[in-house]
């Protein structure tokens, strides 16, 4: 009897096929419409936009804190800033851009002041209240306001 070495043509085609197979599905993977590029350039969007809410209650947190020491240090305030929400619409623009964020379309829906706030690739719409009673800019979000319900903080 003979003794045959090597490898045969039929084992060697269903190896490229089996190869062939597993590129395929491996490609699929990466690059589909549910592939991990996609998905990772969703988490960066969903990132900046996370990232913007966060620049703009900071940036409201801190024109509060500057506002409440020029009034309570004696400072003279600028014309247009003689309330505190004057104060953080005239200088909210500038203390977001430190966080390379954009602010636009200010605007009022049903009650609710709203802006578009972009970073990066990422832009959300953030809702907020502007409370006259106190002289703030409260609930702060990014989804769809609902009627506010008396005694739930919403003025």
């Amino acid at each position: 009897m003979k003794s045959n070495k090597g490898i045969t043509l039929v084992a060697l085609v269903i190896t490229i096929i089996v190869l062939l197979i597993l590129a395929g599905v491996s490609i699929s993977l990466v690059v589909g419409d549910n592939g991990i590029m996609t998905r990772a350039k969703d988490a960066g969007t969903k990132t900046n936009e996370a990232d913007a809410l966060e620049s703009f209650k900071l940036s409201v947190a801190s024109l509060t804190t500057e506002y409440t020491a020029k009034v309570y240090g004696g400072e003279d305030l600028e014309e247009g800033e003689d309330t505190l929400v004057e104060y953080i619409n005239k200088h909210i623009s500038d203390d977001l851009k430190a966080s390379d964020c954009t602010i636009s379309e200010f605007s009022i829906t049903d009650g609710s002041n709203n802006c578009k706030v972009t970073k990066g690739k990422g832009t959300v719409t953030i809702y907020y209240t502007v409370s006259e009673k106190n002289d703030s800019i409260t609930n702060i979000t990014t989804v769809a306001p609902t009627t506010p319900t008396p005694g739930t903080g919403g003025e």
